[in-house]
């Protein structure tokens, strides 16, 4: 994991660039981390991600506003097996609304905030 973290956080950098103004380590642990990442508009991404032998096997990547209100919520949870595309999903606005997710990667979560972000200066 100690291996995985610090590109990991690379990457948000690399993405996000001056649109994160912080990016805090919540916790670091043998196969997971978690971090919050602050942004702009002072809104903040949470991210969690958890590996097994080095790959990635659990994920949520969690947008919420600076009001701590849901913006989008990706995660692999597999609690919604009816879901398309299962378990990837989202929950846009609030938990209880859920729709399939063709962002299933750290990379893809940031892009569309740095998209989102981008149009709203």
């Amino acid at each position: 994991m100690l291996d995985i973290f610090p590109n990991r956080v690379a990457l948000i950098r690399e993405w996000l660039g001056n649109l994160a103004t912080d990016i805090v380590i919540v916790a670091v642990e043998f196969n997971s981390f978690r971090i919050q990442v602050i942004l702009v508009d002072h809104s903040a991404l949470h991210v969690r991600e958890q590996y097994k032998r080095g790959v990635l096997n659990g994920y949520s990547y969690y947008w919420l506003d600076a009001d701590d209100h849901l913006i989008v919520g990706w995660d692999n949870a597999p609690h919604h097996p009816r879901l398309p595309n299962f378990p990837h999903h989202k929950h846009l606005g609030q938990q209880d609304q859920r729709e399939p997710s063709d962002e299933t990667s750290l990379e893809q979560v940031l892009n569309v905030i740095r998209v989102t972000l981008r149009a709203a200066r």
